[in-house]
């Protein structure tokens, strides 16, 4: 790793170090499972204190972008930490987002999501009968006399989750699958005064357009399952 860490830019001394390894990470001197440089070698490369150093690990480790390893050095991570997406999800909190902006924001995600799922159809088998089995789970829940909303919910959330997985693209399911977790609270409202039956019809047309690669009908199916999850909000 020898020149690696060099800089050119009037920055803090911690910045220089976090800027650095944002880049080399950018482009590819620096890979996930990779061990760091020392805190001396690097402080010596940037010319800033060991303690600059030490200040920008932690920021970076509170991202999830490195792994410190007490007594056995700094490593870049090879998969993605909760402080990144906490991160991410903090943002999403601050913009408090209205109903409407969610509503277009998952039309387009949503298409975009069912789409990718139909071009990877034959690399998806697994997922998709993974998505069966949910829907048929669903059909069984309701069937249940006294079938519980939680019970509901994590079916619901099972389903997207799939959907993201079925995309075969690790960076749409990571982005779709964070939506999910921020919309919880929302789409648990879809469950309230009402035993599936509406969150049934709406999985059943999703299955149906993957199972007959009907790239025509797509957004019409999303605009169909966001409509009903929009409805159901003031119906809570």
């Amino acid at each position: 790793m020898n020149n690696l860490f060099e800089h050119s830019k009037r920055e803090s001394a911690v910045d220089i170090v976090v800027n650095s390894i944002k880049q080399l990470l950018m482009e590819r001197r620096l890979k996930p499972g990779d061990k760091l440089p020392t805190e001396l070698e690097i402080s010596e490369g940037l010319g800033v204190s060991r303690g600059s150093v030490r200040e920008a690990m932690k920021i970076l480790s509170a991202f999830g972008l490195v792994d410190i390893r007490v007594g056995n050095g700094t490593y870049v991570c090879e998969s993605p930490e909760n402080g990144l997406l906490d991160t991410f999800l903090f943002s999403f909190f601050m913009l408090n987002p209205n109903l409407e902006n969610l509503y277009e924001f998952r039309c387009v995600l949503e298409a975009d999501v069912l789409e990718l799922i139909l071009k990877h159809y034959e690399e998806n088998y697994t997922e998709r009968m993974a998505l069966k089995e949910s829907l048929k789970e669903l059909e069984q829940l309701m069937d249940k006399a006294q079938a519980k909303p939680e019970e509901l919910l994590q079916n619901d959330l099972e389903f997207h989750r799939l959907m993201g997985k079925a995309t075969g693209n690790l960076l749409v399911e990571r982005v779709y699958n964070f939506v999910i977790d921020f919309m919880e609270p929302s789409i648990k409202n879809t469950h309230k005064n009402q035993k599936g039956e509406y969150v049934y019809e709406t999985h059943k047309k999703v299955l149906d357009i993957i199972e007959t690669r009907d790239y025509e009908h797509v957004r019409d199916a999303v605009v169909v399952s966001v409509d009903t999850w929009s409805e159901l909000q003031g119906k809570s």
